[in-house]
Parts: C-alpha cells; sequence; structure tokens
C-alpha cells in the first residue's frame, strides 16, 4: 500500500491572480485551500463534509496567507 501527499505553500502567482480580481487576501487563501481539499471533502458522507467545512472556514478565519 502506498500513501502519496502533496504539501505546497499557496504559489504568488495565485495570490495574483485573485487579487487582480480584487479579492481579499483571506478569501483568495480561503477559496484555493477549499479547491485543494474539496476532493476529500466529497468522499466523505454529507453531515461530516458540512461539519469540516465550518471547521475549516473558522479555521482559516482572520488568516493570510
Amino acid at each position: 500500500v502506498e500513501h502519496e501527499a502533496s504539501t505546497s505553500k499557496i504559489g504568488e502567482d495565485q495570490l495574483f491572480y485573485f487579487q487582480q480580481r480584487g479579492v481579499p487576501p483571506e478569501k483568495a487563501v480561503a477559496a484555493i485551500i477549499s479547491g485543494f481539499c474539496r476532493e476529500v471533502f466529497n468522499e466523505l458522507p454529507m453531515e461530516f463534509s458540512a461539519e469540516v467545512n465550518e471547521l475549516m472556514s473558522l479555521k482559516l478565519e482572520g488568516t493570510v496567507g
């Protein structure tokens, strides 16, 4: 059994893309992280998925990349 994980920092080009469209850095970071995690969350049962999304939103609140 193999396990492959990927971690990386949010790229400046990703943040630049959002900022050029008027998205504040906090919302840009949240959108990037949410998109990265979405595949995993979609595999969870609905009640867990909703809770995980809420917890992630609370954790990201007030943080900037």
